[in-house]
This record gives C-alpha cells, sequence and structure tokens, in this order.
C-alpha cells in the first residue's frame, strides 16, 4: 500500500520552505513519496499575479530532482478552468487505485477557510489531511476545533497534525526582491535561481 502525500501550491516561485515541508511531512508520517502539484487558475486566490504555468512546474522539477521521493504532476496546470481540488483527488484516486491513501498537506491558513472549499464533506472522505504551521499562524487544537471539518475528522487532523521549523519565507517577498534586483540566495534552490535568472522571471519591467 503506498501513502501519498499531496502537496499543492502555486509554486510562484517554489522556495526553501516548501522543501522543508515536504520532507518534514515525509519523514514524521512515513509517506511513500510526496506529489507536488502546481496549480493551475486557483479558486481561492488572485491568479493575475502567476507566470507562465510551464515555468512553475519546470521549477519545481529543478528543485526536486535530487529528491528521490518527491515527484511533479502537472494534472492541474492541464486541466482548463479552475482548479478544485477535490477534482485533483478524484483523478488521483483512479490513477493510484484503492491500495492507496492520499494525505492532502494543508497550511494552518488553508485550515481556517477550508469551509469555503467545494463538497468539503465529501474531500474530507477521500483523503486524509495533514495540517502544517504556516508563519505566523502557529499549530494548536485550537484551529482545527474552528474549522467545518466533522468532529470525527477533527480527531484524525490533529492526530496527523505535522510541526514544522518556522521560516518566515514567502514566494511574494522572493518576487519583491527579484523585482528590485536584490538576491534570492540561500530562500530557492540554486537550480531554481539559476532557472529565475536565465528565463528573466519576476524581473522589473
Amino acid at each position: 500500500m503506498m501513502n501519498i502525500g499531496i502537496f499543492g501550491g502555486s509554486f510562484n516561485p517554489i522556495h526553501i520552505g516548501h522543501l522543508i515541508v515536504a520532507e518534514e511531512v515525509f519523514q514524521q508520517r512515513k509517506l511513500s513519496k510526496i506529489l507536488f502539484i502546481p496549480t493551475g487558475i486557483s479558486p481561492h486566490k488572485e491568479s493575475g499575479g502567476l507566470i507562465d504555468s510551464f515555468h512553475r512546474y519546470e521549477m519545481v522539477k529543478q528543485a526536486i530532482g535530487d529528491n528521490e521521493h518527491f515527484e511533479v504532476s502537472d494534472i492541474e496546470i492541464k486541466r482548463p478552468g479552475k482548479s478544485y481540488t477535490i477534482d485533483t483527488i478524484k483523478i488521483l484516486r483512479e490513477t493510484y487505485g484503492p491500495g492507496s491513501n492520499l494525505f492532502l498537506i494543508l497550511g494552518t491558513d488553508m485550515i481556517n477557510e477550508i469551509n469555503t472549499w467545494k463538497d468539503i464533506e465529501e474531500l474530507s472522505c477521500m483523503c486524509h489531511f495533514i495540517v502544517v504551521n504556516r508563519f505566523p499562524i502557529t499549530l494548536n487544537g485550537e484551529i482545527i476545533k474552528k474549522s467545518a471539518i466533522s468532529g470525527e475528522k477533527k480527531a484524525e487532523i490533529e492526530k496527523l497534525m505535522v510541526q514544522i521549523p518556522s521560516l518566515d519565507i514567502s514566494s511574494t517577498e522572493i518576487r519583491k526582491k527579484l523585482s528590485k534586483g536584490l538576491s534570492i540566495k540561500y530562500l530557492v534552490p540554486e537550480r531554481v535561481e539559476n532557472y529565475i535568472r536565465k528565463h528573466s522571471l519576476y524581473a522589473k519591467r
């Protein structure tokens, strides 16, 4: 049986914080692998600042290339229209079959808005939720208790919570630095920085 972590995000760009989250979840929850899924058009975020999905996908490939437990999927960026998590999970369940468990990785900011997600009750029956702390929101049981998840599922989420080193790194700040011509060394993997420079991504126009 495979236990697969599903890590979705805009990855605009992917950075060290994303990789630390994925590695900590992989190790602490003893998963078989982590599947990174760059978003297409997110229903929860403004998409105007997203660079082309091809570049975001390629940056993830560059970032995870040396980790045999990490994979990247273009399932959402190939799908037209808005990317709803439940549609992605349905496809992945068909792909991996009933012998696999899917673990959806969520930040504390996401669990706060999960009641707005499409078909959240059905989704919660199709996969497990692993919640990780995301700066500046700390991780504790109160966040889970206030969510729109059913009582039985809340207990499972509390059991699966993962605490990670609190790093104040964000894609937004990295984009701001790049637009000002500042260094992003150590904020992203070297191969990602080289890719960004090669394609002049996020540069001030």
